[in-house]
């Protein structure tokens, strides 16, 4: 079994990193001669400071229905790296939170079924967005009603 890996994620958010930071710190010295252009990185730069966590919001195909109606769940996250999930909550009456499932890839979309024994209320959905950083964002919660 071959264990060797060409690049690891990791070290390549690292090297993007180290990269931005010395472009921001204006420490990245590019100059060209003629043929060919060199690049000068600074080292000591904690580049780890310039990581955002991703944000998103979440838009559903009705604002209501009937137990057992199919709604379709669309996310929209943004992250200054990568997204690498999207998870989608809902929240019963009486404060139960449930995980409906989760995306890898785009579309961010999931359709899920709404639940019976729940007419007459109010569901709360969101979203929850996590870059290849392990760190997540909220949408804010959107409130479906079941009859």
């Amino acid at each position: 079994m071959n264990t060797a890996r060409l690049a690891r994620p990791s070290l390549l958010r690292a090297a993007r990193l180290v990269l931005l930071a010395a472009l921001s710190a204006g420490t990245l010295g590019l100059s060209g001669c003629g043929g060919g252009v060199s690049v000068g990185v600074g080292i000591g730069i904690d580049a780890g400071s310039h990581d955002a966590p991703p944000t998103v919001s979440m838009s559903m195909s009705t604002a209501s229905g009937a137990g057992g109606t199919t709604v379709r769940l669309t996310a929209s996250p943004w992250d200054d790296y990568a997204v690498t999930q999207v998870d989608f909550e809902m929240v019963y009456p009486g404060g139960a939170v449930q995980h409906l499932g989760s995306v890898r890839r785009p579309p961010w979309v999931l359709d899920i079924s709404l639940p019976y024994g729940t007419g007459g209320s109010v569901l709360s959905l969101r979203a929850r967005a996590w870059d290849d950083a392990g760190q997540s964002g909220l949408s804010g919660w959107s409130g479906i009603s079941v009859y």
